[in-house]
């Protein structure tokens, strides 16, 4: 598994901490990406850090609900 970004959160929901690296050019792949991908490019930094943070929040919410009673 390759890890392409990297997050830190502290409990106030502010990212404290947020390192991207850039995958390496593959020389198979020569086409211009689609339309969708320069728009994802798009999103900035800070939309991307609330992104991961909401995708965090609703995961540790699921599995506090399927952990059940004993989990807290």
């Amino acid at each position: 598994m390759v890890v392409y970004s990297f997050y830190i959160f502290d409990r106030h929901a502010e990212c404290i901490y947020k390192k991207k690296w850039t995958p390496r050019p593959s020389s198979s792949s020569t086409k211009p990406p689609p339309d969708g991908a320069s728009q994802a490019k798009a999103l900035s930094a800070e939309d991307d850090a609330k992104l991961i943070f909401g995708t965090i929040f609703s995961l540790r919410n699921m599995a506090r609900k399927l952990g059940g009673p004993d989990d807290k």
